[in-house]
């Protein structure tokens, strides 16, 4: 147990308490024991002095005290009568079993004598220290003949008790405390043994490296304390505050990467038409006299449009990354599917368009605009990756209460190592898909699975050769309230 930690500082506080409690206990007990006591050694003297007032209205007593050794009176008794005319009788019931009888009356000192008599004879009880003879309970009382008896009880008995009480409640406590201190020890380590796991824990996380990479956060082990407890409810709750705070290590980390691959491809892509401008650039300046640089400047103006798009694209998915959404609002869906293969039919003659489109609308809950787009990054991926003479085929349905728009084609499919990325930012699959002359950014459908998402739907594909399909699904509008005629 560390110097300072909780369990120090609780254990003493524990131990003063139950030794002042145990204290509390034996004075208490000591009080009152000695009160039953008194009490009982009272009603004694009460019978004695009830039984010695009939005796001394008794003629004829002589010069001894009258009824001291009579049957029942407690031997070391003290007895004193001061007659009317001034006579003073006084003795002490003493046992004599050594010299053959059971009792004998001693004679009393002059100054326990006068101790006695000095005693008020108003009836009450008083606690009297005779000199060599020890403390007694005394009483005097008026006889009916004009004097004044008074008798004494020995309290040897019951200091002795008393003595001896105390000092086996003293014993018990100290047990007590001892055991209090041994068990509370134990049981105060049990209990903050998990708060002391879960403070080193606490202390190793705070000196982890958090600023970069994969950062594995330790965790506070099990404790055996059951599920409702304190101590098990935090260092629960503090797992699951590491778990999250790992989660968000990971993350930021892979955030981290994807960024760093996503600007290099970014300058890499932007490089390679750079490159193109300013190699035609060089090739138009460096033209013979008399020749036309038609040929370079047209490349020059492709290479131009190429990286609008790029650029374009990447301003797209930044403000998508921003979080920064449009309020969608409810769109025809059907309407918006029905124009944009139209502009790729009038855009491509070489593919097979065909719609299969319900006949009535399909109204959802996204902006117009950014749904066209979706459109036409979908279509132009079809038109792009496939060869000419592909059927690209166009659907839009319901389905457990969301819309379902799907293109799907039965060009010569995705790789299968590949189906698994084509929704990244960059990624291509240009090797088994790339038949036409056009170029893709790798951004297309990178931007319709952020525009989706930002509206609370999904796109997924699926692909095999000569199907390949790419699915979104988006929530349906409400439907407004019927007015009531």
């Amino acid at each position: 147990m560390r110097r300072g930690s909780l369990a120090s500082q609780l254990l003493p506080r524990l131990v003063v308490t139950v030794a002042v409690m145990a204290v509390l206990l034996c004075l208490t007990t000591l009080f009152g024991a000695h009160a039953i006591l008194m009490s009982q050694l009272d009603t004694e003297l009460d019978s004695t002095q009830a039984r010695q007032a009939r005796g001394f209205d008794r003629p004829g007593f002589g010069d001894s005290v009258p009824g001291i050794d009579a049957a029942g009176v407690r031997v070391g008794t003290v007895m004193a009568v001061e007659l009317s005319n001034g006579t003073a009788l006084a003795g002490r019931l003493a046992d004599a079993t050594s010299a053959g009888v059971a009792t004998t009356v001693e004679p009393l000192s002059d100054t326990a004598v006068e101790e006695l008599l000095a005693v008020r004879g108003d009836g009450e009880k008083y606690t009297l220290t005779l000199t060599g003879y020890g403390e007694f309970r005394v009483e005097a009382r008026a006889t009916s003949q004009g004097g004044t008896i008074i008798i004494g009880l020995p309290t040897s008995e019951i200091n002795r008790s008393l003595l001896w009480l105390g000092i086996f409640a003293g014993s018990v406590s100290l047990v007590a405390i001892g055991a209090t201190a041994l068990v509370t020890r134990e049981v105060l380590g049990r209990a903050t043994g998990p708060l002391v796991a879960l403070t080193n824990t606490a202390t190793e996380v705070s000196q982890l490296e958090l600023e970069r990479g994969a950062v594995d956060v330790p965790r506070v082990e099990d404790s055996q304390q059951p599920d409702t407890n304190e101590v098990s409810r935090l260092a629960t709750a503090f797992n699951h505050m590491l778990d999250r705070v790992e989660s968000a290590l990971t993350a930021r980390e892979a955030s981290e990467v994807k960024l760093r691959r996503f600007v290099a491809d970014a300058s890499h892509e932007l490089r390679n038409p750079l490159a193109a401008i300013r190699g035609y650039a060089e090739l138009a300046q460096r033209a013979p006299e008399g020749q036309d640089p038609a040929f370079a400047l047209g490349r020059i103006d492709a290479e131009a449009k190429r990286m609008s798009k790029l650029v374009g694209d990447l301003l797209m998915l930044a403000r998508l990354d921003s979080d920064k959404q449009v309020e969608p609002r409810p769109v025809d869906a059907v309407e918006v599917v029905l124009n944009a293969v139209s502009d790729s039919q009038a855009a491509s003659r070489d593919h097979a368009w065909l719609l299969a489109l319900p006949d009535s609308e399909v109204t959802v809950l996204a902006d117009a605009d950014q749904l066209h787009q979706v459109m036409v990054n979908l279509l132009s991926n079809a038109r792009t990756h496939t060869p000419a003479g592909t059927t690209v085929r166009t659907s839009v349905h319901t389905r457990e209460g969301r819309a379902v728009i799907e293109v799907s084609d039965d060009g010569p499919g995705i790789p299968p190592e590949t189906l698994p990325h084509v929704f990244e930012r960059f990624s291509r699959a240009d090797d088994a898909r790339a038949h036409s002359a056009a170029h893709s950014t790798g951004l297309g459908l990178a931007i319709v699975r952020a525009v989706v998402e930002g509206f609370g739907g999904s796109a997924t594909v699926s692909s095999a050769p000569g199907a390949t399909t790419f699915r979104v699904e988006l929530p349906l509008a409400p439907r407004p309230p019927v007015a009531a005629h």
